[in-house]
């Protein structure tokens, strides 16, 4: 299925792939299906030079929308695993799932990595929490 959604971002790059909305609820295109091909391939790219192969794992720490999408299309393109990282899940719950999967890299956002940093108590407060990122491996932005 993930293949088959790649090949269809190629086909037609201007159509429209996510939609979101404005605070007055008009629609926006948030991403086009050639940006978020172009994307896909631009994370590929880079996680193929950090060295990451085939059977890989990767922890992922992206909040839902293109970004996200785009990486976990480049993590199927290149044979890696993904461990989704769920701050809703909690870092102990977090830390003893990823033990088990070692990841090689972590990629994340600027939002995971404040949840995981210094607006740990503002995250807590809203029931996000996410362990240390350095802890489990290195650490890649998005």
């Amino acid at each position: 299925m993930l293949d088959a959604l790649g090949h269809a971002l190629r086909r037609d790059p201007h159509r429209p792939a996510i939609l979101g909305t404005t605070r007055t609820g008009a629609v926006r295109v948030r991403a086009t299906r050639g940006d978020l091909a172009a994307l896909a391939d631009h994370y590929a790219r880079a996680l193929h030079a950090r060295g990451l192969r085939r059977g890989d794992t990767t922890g992922v720490a992206v909040r839902p929308g293109p970004r996200a999408l785009a990486v976990l299309l480049a993590v199927h393109r290149l044979g890696l695993r993904a461990a989704v990282l769920d701050p809703g899940a909690g870092p102990d719950v977090l830390r003893a799932r990823l033990a088990l999967a070692a990841p090689r890299l972590v990629l994340a956002d600027a939002t995971a990595q404040a949840a995981a940093g210094w607006a740990r108590p503002l995250a807590r407060r809203a029931r996000l929490a996410l362990p240390d990122l350095a802890a489990l491996g290195p650490v890649a932005t998005v």
